[in-house]
């Protein structure tokens, strides 16, 4: 019960990592506010065995006032915010950069990386006030090993990596943590959605020869939450099966 007593709004959980990270934060004994676009009903499931006083939102994080408003409606319904978890985002098809559109590049940066910096914006101020806090922001491996037809989606993670160190540092020194999840490979209905080629050259270059679950990488999130991790500043947590070694 790594989390018991403490408060988190995680942001994009309806399905895959997010998913994951929101049931693994109840087991750990967080009171929760899960927030997602148009999911209420699959949110009020995973709430079934939350600690009382949990309860879900819509949220579309392509919107700052959207934001803006479930960051307060945590606060307010929760009491306070521990901890703020970052995880909606959209991937791409394999699109060689050259027929690129920028429609297709503003969605990708809209939702991965303008909806991180919103809610980090909205909620600093109250867990500043408070001297305490800890942001987890998702970002990918191809944030630190770029791979080629993706390079919006990994422009968009390299720079929620960039922005997360940054702000790590403004913030550190009155008890708020900012740290990323670069996941690997995971078995998620996105992994499952991309090209078969695609997925399998990546899973050849892995030293652990398969993909992870969604529960694997919960627990990376489970730490940057805890007490333990409050000598974290500005690290990437990378559970990828090897892929990248730091």
């Amino acid at each position: 019960m790594r989390l018991k007593g403490k408060t988190a709004l995680v942001v994009g959980c309806a399905t895959g990592i997010g998913r994951a990270v929101a049931e693994a934060f109840i087991e750990e004994g967080a009171i929760v506010c899960l927030a997602d676009r148009g999911q209420q009903e699959v949110l009020s499931g995973i709430l079934k065995s939350a600690p009382e006083g949990s309860f879900c939102l819509h949220c579309d994080v392509r919107s700052e006032s959207d934001v803006k408003t479930a960051i307060e409606r945590a606060i307010g319904g929760l009491g306070r915010l521990d901890i703020l978890v970052n995880n909606a985002g959209v991937g791409t098809s394999m699109i060689p950069f050259q027929t690129q559109t920028w429609e297709e590049w503003d969605r990708v940066m809209e939702t991965n990386l303008r909806s991180v910096a919103y809610a980090m914006h909205h909620a600093l101020p109250h867990m500043l006030d408070r001297q305490y806090g800890r942001i987890i922001n998702t970002a990918s491996q191809l944030a630190h090993k770029p791979a080629p037809w993706y390079a919006a989606y990994c422009a968009s993670k390299a720079a929620i990596v960039a922005m997360s160190v940054s702000v790590a540092h403004e913030v550190a020194e009155h008890g708020v943590t900012v740290n990323c999840v670069c996941p690997g490979p995971t078995d998620t209905p996105a992994w499952r959605a991309s090209d078969p080629k695609w997925n399998d050259w990546k899973i050849a270059q892995l030293p652990i020869k398969r993909i992870g679950t969604p529960r694997e990488i919960a627990g990376a999130y489970v730490y940057l939450a805890s007490d333990e991790a409050g000598y974290m500043v500005g690290q990437s947590l990378s559970p990828n099966g090897g892929d990248v070694a730091w």
